[in-house]
């Protein structure tokens, strides 16, 4: 029986938008737990810039 490693991840292309958009996993956990700060906090400016990152069309994402 051989062991089988796992193959490394390719990296996420990057994100070029004005906003910069969320490509990993990881990105879009830390946008998701900072949402619900802005919320609980009520900053609805950083709330909607936020929400933008995760939203819209992305060439990294595609």
């Amino acid at each position: 029986m051989t062991d089988i490693k796992p193959q490394p991840q390719a990296p996420a292309a990057a994100c070029f938008c004005v906003i910069a958009h969320a490509v990993t996993p990881a990105d879009r956990e830390r946008i998701g737990k900072s949402i619900d700060y802005a919320r609980k906090v009520g900053d609805l400016q950083a709330l909607l810039l936020l929400l933008l990152q995760l939203t819209g069309r992305c060439p990294a994402r595609a």
